[in-house]
Protein backbone atom coordinates (compact mmCIF):
# COMPACT_ATOMS: atom_id res chain seq x y z
CA UNK A 1 0.00 0.00 0.00
CA UNK A 2 0.91 3.53 -0.46
CA UNK A 3 1.36 5.98 2.29
CA UNK A 4 0.83 9.43 1.09
CA UNK A 5 0.08 10.71 -1.96
CA UNK A 6 -0.46 14.61 -3.58
CA UNK A 7 -1.56 16.03 -6.51
CA UNK A 8 1.25 16.17 -9.13
CA UNK A 9 1.63 18.16 -12.67
CA UNK A 10 3.80 18.84 -15.60
CA UNK A 11 5.04 22.04 -16.94
CA UNK A 12 3.95 22.50 -20.32
CA UNK A 13 6.18 24.94 -21.39
CA UNK A 14 5.04 26.96 -24.56
CA UNK A 15 7.33 27.70 -27.48
CA UNK A 16 7.17 30.14 -29.68
CA UNK A 17 6.43 29.20 -33.46
CA UNK A 18 9.23 32.08 -34.73
CA UNK A 19 11.92 30.53 -32.03
CA UNK A 20 11.33 26.55 -33.15
CA UNK A 21 13.95 26.42 -35.55
CA UNK A 22 16.49 28.16 -33.93
CA UNK A 23 16.22 26.00 -31.53
CA UNK A 24 16.67 23.18 -33.01
CA UNK A 25 19.63 24.43 -34.99
CA UNK A 26 20.73 25.14 -31.13
CA UNK A 27 20.54 21.86 -30.13
CA UNK A 28 22.72 20.44 -32.06
CA UNK A 29 26.05 22.29 -30.68
CA UNK A 30 24.53 23.05 -27.15
CA UNK A 31 26.03 21.58 -23.82
CA UNK A 32 23.83 19.04 -21.65
CA UNK A 33 21.63 20.51 -18.88
CA UNK A 34 23.73 21.01 -15.21
CA UNK A 35 23.71 17.65 -13.40
CA UNK A 36 22.83 19.26 -10.49
CA UNK A 37 19.33 20.33 -11.82
CA UNK A 38 16.89 17.87 -9.60
CA UNK A 39 13.89 18.88 -11.30
CA UNK A 40 15.03 17.82 -15.24
CA UNK A 41 12.93 15.91 -16.99
CA UNK A 42 14.60 14.43 -19.90
CA UNK A 43 13.77 12.42 -23.16
CA UNK A 44 13.07 9.21 -22.75
CA UNK A 45 14.93 6.20 -24.91
CA UNK A 46 14.59 2.78 -25.04
CA UNK A 47 17.82 1.93 -23.16
CA UNK A 48 15.61 4.07 -20.04
CA UNK A 49 12.53 1.62 -20.42
CA UNK A 50 15.54 -1.56 -19.96
CA UNK A 51 16.41 0.53 -17.19
CA UNK A 52 13.55 0.57 -15.26
CA UNK A 53 13.34 -3.10 -16.37
CA UNK A 54 16.15 -4.24 -15.18
CA UNK A 55 16.03 -2.35 -11.54
CA UNK A 56 13.21 -4.11 -11.49
CA UNK A 57 14.59 -7.89 -11.86
CA UNK A 58 17.33 -6.56 -9.39
CA UNK A 59 15.01 -6.01 -6.36
CA UNK A 60 12.77 -8.68 -7.01
CA UNK A 61 12.84 -9.95 -3.48
CA UNK A 62 12.74 -8.35 0.42
CA UNK A 63 15.90 -10.40 0.61
CA UNK A 64 17.73 -7.94 -1.57
CA UNK A 65 16.63 -4.75 0.12
CA UNK A 66 18.79 -2.45 1.51
CA UNK A 67 16.69 -0.20 3.44
CA UNK A 68 20.03 1.96 4.69
CA UNK A 69 20.81 3.51 1.87
CA UNK A 70 23.46 6.07 2.09
CA UNK A 71 23.82 6.79 -1.86
CA UNK A 72 27.01 4.43 -1.92
CA UNK A 73 26.84 1.73 -4.39
CA UNK A 74 29.73 -0.87 -4.13
CA UNK A 75 30.91 -2.92 -6.88
CA UNK A 76 29.82 -6.78 -5.53
CA UNK A 77 26.91 -5.57 -3.09
CA UNK A 78 24.16 -8.44 -2.46
CA UNK A 79 22.12 -6.16 -1.11
CA UNK A 80 20.23 -2.66 -2.96
CA UNK A 81 18.51 0.46 -2.38
CA UNK A 82 16.49 1.97 -4.67
CA UNK A 83 19.05 4.13 -5.81
CA UNK A 84 21.30 1.76 -6.22
CA UNK A 85 18.92 -1.00 -8.05
CA UNK A 86 18.46 1.98 -10.28
CA UNK A 87 22.53 3.26 -10.34
CA UNK A 88 23.46 -0.47 -10.61
CA UNK A 89 20.75 -0.90 -13.83
CA UNK A 90 21.90 2.20 -15.73
CA UNK A 91 25.54 1.18 -15.53
CA UNK A 92 24.60 -2.40 -16.68
CA UNK A 93 22.07 -1.10 -19.85
CA UNK A 94 24.14 2.19 -20.46
CA UNK A 95 27.65 1.33 -19.52
CA UNK A 96 27.78 4.77 -16.85
CA UNK A 97 26.23 6.10 -14.50
CA UNK A 98 23.95 8.95 -15.26
CA UNK A 99 22.65 10.44 -12.07
CA UNK A 100 19.96 12.70 -13.97
CA UNK A 101 19.17 9.82 -16.68
CA UNK A 102 15.19 9.02 -17.49
CA UNK A 103 14.73 6.44 -14.91
CA UNK A 104 16.52 7.93 -12.07
CA UNK A 105 14.26 11.42 -12.41
CA UNK A 106 11.29 9.42 -13.48
CA UNK A 107 11.19 7.55 -9.92
CA UNK A 108 12.27 11.07 -7.92
CA UNK A 109 9.01 12.71 -9.42
CA UNK A 110 6.83 9.61 -8.64
CA UNK A 111 8.26 9.96 -5.02
CA UNK A 112 7.51 13.33 -5.39
CA UNK A 113 3.59 12.73 -6.21
CA UNK A 114 3.45 10.00 -2.87
CA UNK A 115 5.71 11.49 -0.50
CA UNK A 116 5.13 15.37 -1.39
CA UNK A 117 4.74 16.42 2.05
CA UNK A 118 8.02 15.18 3.85
CA UNK A 119 10.51 17.35 1.98
CA UNK A 120 13.07 14.33 1.53
CA UNK A 121 16.61 16.00 0.54
CA UNK A 122 17.56 13.11 -1.45
CA UNK A 123 14.31 11.81 -2.48
CA UNK A 124 15.34 8.25 -4.14
CA UNK A 125 17.73 7.94 -0.46
CA UNK A 126 15.18 9.59 2.28
CA UNK A 127 12.18 7.50 0.70
CA UNK A 128 14.13 3.87 0.54
CA UNK A 129 15.14 4.80 4.10
CA UNK A 130 11.83 5.98 5.60
CA UNK A 131 10.47 3.55 8.20
CA UNK A 132 6.94 3.81 6.51
CA UNK A 133 8.02 2.51 3.24
CA UNK A 134 7.36 -1.13 2.58
CA UNK A 135 9.37 -3.33 0.27
CA UNK A 136 5.97 -3.47 -1.36
CA UNK A 137 6.57 0.28 -1.98
CA UNK A 138 9.64 0.18 -3.48
CA UNK A 139 8.48 -2.41 -6.11
CA UNK A 140 5.34 0.02 -6.95
CA UNK A 141 7.55 2.72 -7.29
CA UNK A 142 9.69 0.84 -9.96
CA UNK A 143 6.45 -0.50 -11.63
CA UNK A 144 5.06 2.60 -11.92
CA UNK A 145 8.39 4.01 -13.35
CA UNK A 146 8.35 1.27 -15.90
CA UNK A 147 4.79 2.01 -17.01
CA UNK A 148 5.55 6.20 -17.51
CA UNK A 149 8.43 5.32 -19.39
CA UNK A 150 6.66 3.00 -21.78
CA UNK A 151 4.00 5.93 -22.38
CA UNK A 152 6.57 8.64 -22.49
CA UNK A 153 8.21 6.56 -25.07
CA UNK A 154 5.07 5.69 -26.75
CA UNK A 155 4.97 9.08 -28.82
CA UNK A 156 8.62 10.11 -27.69
CA UNK A 157 9.75 9.62 -31.67
CA UNK A 158 6.59 11.60 -33.14
CA UNK A 159 8.06 14.98 -31.11
CA UNK A 160 11.09 16.78 -32.38
CA UNK A 161 13.76 16.91 -29.68
CA UNK A 162 13.84 21.11 -29.68
CA UNK A 163 10.13 20.97 -28.05
CA UNK A 164 10.75 18.52 -25.60
CA UNK A 165 10.26 20.14 -21.72
CA UNK A 166 12.84 19.50 -19.41
CA UNK A 167 11.05 21.44 -16.81
CA UNK A 168 9.71 19.65 -13.53
CA UNK A 169 6.19 19.13 -12.44
CA UNK A 170 4.33 21.16 -10.72
CA UNK A 171 1.17 20.99 -8.96
CA UNK A 172 -2.28 22.11 -10.48
CA UNK A 173 -3.93 24.35 -7.52
CA UNK A 174 -6.79 21.50 -7.18
CA UNK A 175 -6.50 19.16 -4.10
CA UNK A 176 -9.98 18.01 -3.24
CA UNK A 177 -9.62 14.86 -2.05
CA UNK A 178 -10.39 11.64 -3.77
CA UNK A 179 -13.65 10.06 -3.20
CA UNK A 180 -15.43 6.62 -3.71
CA UNK A 181 -17.28 7.96 -6.59
CA UNK A 182 -14.37 8.93 -8.60
CA UNK A 183 -12.91 5.47 -8.19
CA UNK A 184 -16.23 4.44 -9.49
CA UNK A 185 -16.25 6.80 -12.27
CA UNK A 186 -12.91 5.48 -13.40
CA UNK A 187 -13.71 2.14 -12.94
CA UNK A 188 -16.93 2.84 -15.69
CA UNK A 189 -14.98 5.07 -17.84
CA UNK A 190 -12.72 1.38 -18.35
CA UNK A 191 -15.86 -0.67 -18.57
CA UNK A 192 -17.18 1.74 -21.35
CA UNK A 193 -13.70 1.40 -23.01
CA UNK A 194 -13.60 -2.07 -22.82
CA UNK A 195 -12.85 -2.63 -26.68
CA UNK A 196 -11.66 -1.14 -29.57
CA UNK A 197 -15.17 -1.43 -31.43
CA UNK A 198 -16.18 1.03 -28.70
CA UNK A 199 -13.59 3.56 -29.38
CA UNK A 200 -14.17 7.10 -31.47
CA UNK A 201 -10.58 8.37 -32.27
CA UNK A 202 -12.17 11.26 -33.70
CA UNK A 203 -12.70 13.04 -30.95
CA UNK A 204 -14.67 16.33 -30.45
CA UNK A 205 -16.42 17.22 -26.37
CA UNK A 206 -19.53 16.92 -28.11
CA UNK A 207 -21.08 13.84 -26.75
CA UNK A 208 -24.62 12.61 -27.68
CA UNK A 209 -26.72 10.53 -25.10
CA UNK A 210 -27.52 7.52 -27.76
CA UNK A 211 -23.97 7.08 -28.97
CA UNK A 212 -22.54 3.74 -28.97
CA UNK A 213 -19.11 4.68 -29.64
CA UNK A 214 -16.89 6.81 -27.42
CA UNK A 215 -13.77 9.09 -27.42
CA UNK A 216 -12.06 9.49 -24.08
CA UNK A 217 -13.40 12.62 -23.13
CA UNK A 218 -16.99 11.42 -23.46
CA UNK A 219 -16.30 8.03 -22.03
CA UNK A 220 -15.45 10.48 -18.70
CA UNK A 221 -19.10 12.54 -19.21
CA UNK A 222 -20.65 9.21 -19.51
CA UNK A 223 -19.40 7.59 -16.72
CA UNK A 224 -19.51 10.33 -14.46
CA UNK A 225 -22.87 11.06 -15.37
CA UNK A 226 -24.20 7.29 -14.36
CA UNK A 227 -22.19 7.51 -11.02
CA UNK A 228 -23.17 11.25 -10.07
CA UNK A 229 -25.78 12.06 -12.17
CA UNK A 230 -23.66 15.48 -13.03
CA UNK A 231 -20.52 15.86 -14.84
CA UNK A 232 -17.51 17.60 -12.79
CA UNK A 233 -15.24 18.48 -15.68
CA UNK A 234 -12.62 19.66 -12.94
CA UNK A 235 -13.31 15.84 -10.98
CA UNK A 236 -10.36 14.11 -9.63
CA UNK A 237 -10.76 10.94 -12.46
CA UNK A 238 -10.24 13.69 -15.17
CA UNK A 239 -7.08 15.74 -13.58
CA UNK A 240 -5.27 12.03 -13.07
CA UNK A 241 -5.86 11.13 -16.95
CA UNK A 242 -4.91 15.08 -17.74
CA UNK A 243 -1.99 15.21 -15.51
CA UNK A 244 -0.74 11.36 -17.05
CA UNK A 245 -0.81 13.33 -20.46
CA UNK A 246 1.48 15.70 -19.61
CA UNK A 247 3.93 13.52 -18.75
CA UNK A 248 3.44 12.63 -22.82
CA UNK A 249 5.87 14.28 -24.91
CA UNK A 250 3.05 15.21 -27.21
CA UNK A 251 1.66 17.30 -24.86
CA UNK A 252 2.51 20.75 -25.62
CA UNK A 253 0.86 20.36 -29.08
CA UNK A 254 -2.65 19.49 -26.98
CA UNK A 255 -5.21 22.34 -26.53
CA UNK A 256 -7.62 20.25 -25.17
CA UNK A 257 -5.75 17.03 -23.61
CA UNK A 258 -8.22 14.45 -23.41
CA UNK A 259 -10.09 15.28 -27.07
CA UNK A 260 -5.85 15.79 -28.52
CA UNK A 261 -4.61 12.75 -26.84
CA UNK A 262 -7.61 10.58 -27.98
CA UNK A 263 -6.94 11.72 -31.98
CA UNK A 264 -3.48 12.18 -31.60
CA UNK A 265 -2.21 9.19 -34.96
CA UNK A 266 0.80 8.29 -32.70
CA UNK A 267 -2.19 6.69 -29.72
CA UNK A 268 -3.13 3.33 -29.90
CA UNK A 269 -6.39 1.78 -28.26
CA UNK A 270 -4.27 -0.18 -26.03
CA UNK A 271 -2.54 3.46 -25.17
CA UNK A 272 -5.87 4.66 -24.31
CA UNK A 273 -6.12 1.34 -22.08
CA UNK A 274 -3.17 1.97 -20.12
CA UNK A 275 -3.78 5.34 -19.29
CA UNK A 276 -7.03 4.70 -17.89
CA UNK A 277 -5.55 1.41 -16.01
CA UNK A 278 -2.61 4.39 -14.28
CA UNK A 279 -5.53 6.61 -13.35
CA UNK A 280 -7.35 3.46 -11.52
CA UNK A 281 -4.24 3.08 -9.79
CA UNK A 282 -3.41 6.50 -8.89
CA UNK A 283 -6.74 6.93 -7.51
CA UNK A 284 -6.74 3.99 -5.47
CA UNK A 285 -3.44 4.91 -3.44
CA UNK A 286 -5.15 8.18 -2.75
CA UNK A 287 -8.01 7.03 -1.56
CA UNK A 288 -6.55 4.42 0.24
CA UNK A 289 -3.84 6.39 2.07
CA UNK A 290 -6.62 9.21 3.05
CA UNK A 291 -8.23 6.13 4.51
CA UNK A 292 -4.99 5.76 6.65
CA UNK A 293 -4.89 9.01 7.94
Amino acid sequence: MWHRTTSLNIFARVFVTLLLASMVAAQKTSTSPPEDDSNIHPPVTNADLQIAKRAREILNSPAVWNRADNRQCPAGARTFSLYCALEVATTEVSGKAEHRGAALQEARFVIDEIAANRNYEHRLMNYNNDPATAFADIQEVLRMVESLLTLRLKTDSAVPPAVKSNGPPPGNGNNSAVTKADLEIIKRTRQILNSPSKWNRDATQQCPADAITFNLFCAFVKAATEVNGTFDEHGAALREARRLIDETPNHQSYKARLVDYNRDPAITFADIQKLLQLVEEGLTRTLAQSASK
